[in-house]
């Protein structure tokens, strides 16, 4: 069962190897670990639609964590240019709500020496989560892959699969159930994006962020307390969960951000 699963996962992000972790954040931690044994002292991350635990996990690594400015979590390739030899880490779905172009910074990392480590807990399933030196995901609640606990990390490179094992936490995975939500993976994704479809439709008079992009969550800024209220009434008459930004892991801007990825 545990070898099936890694076979999906090795496809889904056309890696060599997978190991499971305890939790996403223990594949954040791990990723880490691997950067300094590498010899990398700083790591540049998104300034918005990220994870808790980028940089505080990186402080714990004795890394320098480096916010770049970003464009509601989208990452200008062309801002990568001015680094060299450290790390990124990016969530290639900042927010779950847009997809970034991978390729394009995987062109620019290698120019530069930048080691890529890959979030794709919310690009799993596309072209997106199959670009990084390293990869990793959530496999948590409320994830595209929804099993409710635990984690992998993918890449091509043995001698970074068994550092990473070495450093491994013990874990508990329900392989059996993982096997399920790997294969309900493409009906998941065709629901969120039926769903959202809807969504964008429906708000079209608003001022929704990155609209044009492939993403799941549907952000959308508001400009008065009236739009406000009339964005939650909307999420409420049509049972849809929501949050109020700014907050660091969505946008960094007023507004409401619709949980499609809690559907």
């Amino acid at each position: 069962m545990k070898e099936r699963c890694e076979s999906i996962l090795k496809d889904l992000t056309g890696k060599k190897f997978i190991l499971f972790v305890k939790r996403g954040n223990t594949a954040i931690r791990l990723a880490l670990k691997l950067v300094k044994r590498l010899g990398y002292k700083k790591v540049l991350m998104q300034d918005q639609g990220g994870w808790l635990t980028y940089k505080s996990s990186c402080k714990k690594e004795k890394l320098e964590p480096v916010e770049l400015g970003t464009h509601y979590g989208m990452i200008r390739y062309t801002t990568i240019k001015y680094y060299s030899d450290c790390a990124l880490l990016m969530n290639s779905m900042p927010g779950y709500h847009a997809l970034q172009t991978m390729k394009l910074f995987e062109k620019v990392c290698k120019e530069q020496k930048i080691f890529l480590i890959n979030d794709a807990t919310g690009s799993i399933g596309t072209p997106q989560a199959e670009t990084g030196d390293v990869i990793f995901g959530s496999l948590g609640d409320d994830k595209p892959i929804n099993l409710g606990h635990g984690g992998f990390i993918a890449t091509d490179k043995y001698e970074h699969l068994k550092f990473l094992q070495e450093n491994n936490p013990e874990y508990k995975i329900d392989f059996e159930l993982l096997l399920k939500r790997l294969n309900n993976l493409n009906k998941r994704l065709n629901y969120y994006r039926l769903t959202r479809n809807k969504i964008l439709d429906d708000l079209k008079d608003y001022d929704i962020i990155h609209s044009n992009r492939q993403g799941i969550n549907v952000i959308v800024r508001y400009y008065t307390e009236r739009e406000r209220e009339r964005l939650i009434n909307y999420c409420n008459n049509e049972k849809l969960e929501y949050t109020i930004c700014p907050r660091a892991i969505r946008v960094k801007e007023r507004a409401v951000c619709i949980e499609v990825k809690r559907k």
